[in-house]
């Protein structure tokens, strides 16, 4: 299907290729589910091209850690610190997606394709990739407006001390070493940065949109649930009671095959894209910490308080976006008893074998629906209050 037609019949499907071919074009493999079969030779090069994206990542951190063997200034200590803690775990997310992808493949097709045939909103599903979208923009601007800032305040000392512009601390090149050649390795270090970026970007819009995509899923079936009472209502005067009743029954347990499939997608979410959301909580409060200590130690320059600002507004809005996509998810799913309860189910002359399902039912959707880091901190709009206040109590107590 044409992507523009499908950008219209088909929202959440289209914004989901879109993510994973652009995880596809920078060296994160194949993510997609209907992904065409590659010739040989396209297949090997593609290879080595994830090998050397990959690689080059590797050899950077590792470049980093290697910078403590070599003396530093006190800022290239603090800075290097937080390199070394933000790098490997923004790799540790991709390596996470590397080794779930076969199960995110088979999610992602679940979630788009699923029962959707059967049912669903086109309205509700615009309105969640325009949420995706505010999510995925407001992160990207804000991450490249830190990267940008830091390079500024580089651009800024080079100006002024004569150093050499820098923005990432490394065993080599260092500030001592000049000529062409350490030129382009600088212009590879500055590039690492910005690479790295757009892979967590990626990896974070991709899930992000399957948060959103769930926590949609439930809004469908509320209204699913609530369309057979209008139904029952408006075909009261034109079909025979027995005929209704049927009909309602028939449609009733499609709504339950439809609560199975979402409870399943949330729960293989969870499963595939847990470890990611553990890596951000944990990423938050070790670099808000970070941060705060650099903030408060650190010379009074406009465009480093700027930039480190920046840093943790990414940081907060990042954690933000899951916590606030994950929470929808609880909030959306514990409206669906609501919903089903007022069906219409009172409205026919229901056997009791029908009445202990609907009552099954019932008590199935008000068990909460919760994801997790960890496995133990529930992702909502109350923890997220709490991981801020984590990171300034440790803070305080490690300052």
């Amino acid at each position: 299907m044409d992507d523009s037609l499908l950008k219209d019949t088909h929202p959440q499907k289209y914004y989901f290729k879109v993510i994973c071919k652009m995880m596809y074009f920078i060296g994160m493999g194949e993510c997609w589910y209907e992904a065409p079969k590659a010739s040989f030779i396209r297949e090997n090069l593609y290879k080595a091209w994830f090998y050397l994206a990959n690689g080059f990542l590797c050899t950077v951190i590792c470049n980093e850690f290697l910078a403590y063997c070599r003396n530093l200034t006190d800022r290239e200590k603090t800075d290097l610190m937080q390199f070394c803690i933000a790098h490997p775990l923004v790799y540790s997310k991709i390596l996470a997606l590397y080794y779930n992808r076969e199960r995110v493949i088979v999610v992602i097709e679940r979630l788009l394709e699923g029962p959707r045939s059967i049912f669903y909103s086109l309205e509700l599903e615009r309105a969640s990739m325009r949420t995706c979208t505010k999510y995925c923009v407001t992160l990207t601007v804000t991450v490249y407006m830190t990267l940008f800032l830091a390079a500024a305040d580089a651009i800024g000392a080079h100006i002024k001390e004569g150093v050499p512009i820098t923005t990432e601390v490394v065993y080599y090149p260092s500030s001592a070493n000049s000529g062409v050649f350490v030129n382009v390795l600088r212009f590879f270090m500055e590039l690492h940065w910005y690479y790295m970026m757009a892979m967590m970007i990626c990896i974070d819009s991709l899930c992000l949109c399957a948060l959103v995509t769930v926590g949609c899923k439930f809004k469908v079936l509320q209204v699913y649930f609530h369309d057979l009472r209008s139904k029952m209502l408006e075909n009261k005067e034109k079909k025979t009671r027995d005929d209704l009743e049927e009909e309602y029954k028939r449609d009733f347990v499609t709504g339950i095959k439809l609560h199975e499939d979402i409870l399943w997608c949330a729960h293989n979410v969870q499963k595939s894209m847990g470890p990611i959301y553990s890596i951000q909580v944990f990423e938050s409060v070790a670099l808000l910490v970070m941060c705060l200590i650099k903030l408060v130690g650190a010379e009074r320059n406009l465009s480093y308080l700027l930039t480190q600002m920046l840093y943790m507004a990414a940081l907060i809005l990042l954690t933000g976006s899951y916590m606030m996509a994950a929470g929808d998810i609880t909030y959306e799913a514990s409206m669906v008893p609501t919903s089903m309860f007022y069906s219409g189910w009172d409205l026919i002359r229901a056997r009791s074998d029908f009445r202990v399902l609907a009552v099954v039912a019932l008590q199935r959707s008000q068990v909460p629906v919760q994801m997790t880091a960890f496995g133990v901190i529930t992702l909502s709009y109350t923890n997220f209050i709490m991981v801020l206040r984590s990171s300034y109590s440790f803070f305080a107590v490690v300052y």
